[in-house]
């Protein structure tokens, strides 16, 4: 789960957006899975890096 104590640079609008989607994303394993938690952690994953290239994505000047 993503707070404000464990990142830095996301509002709480986008914490809760990004927690609704790990959490849509999960409803496909079975929580009873021995590979649950590694699951969550990959799907946590890449949210997390989804949301840093869509919100934090550097931009060029020329």
């Amino acid at each position: 789960m993503f707070t404000t104590d464990n990142t830095e640079g996301f509002d709480q609008k986008t914490l809760d957006k990004m927690n609704a989607e790990v959490k849509i994303k999960m409803k496909k394993y079975d929580q009873k899975s021995k590979d649950y938690k590694k699951m969550h952690a990959d799907v946590e994953n890449e949210v997390f890096d989804k949301y840093c290239c869509e919100l934090f994505s550097p931009s060029m000047k020329f």
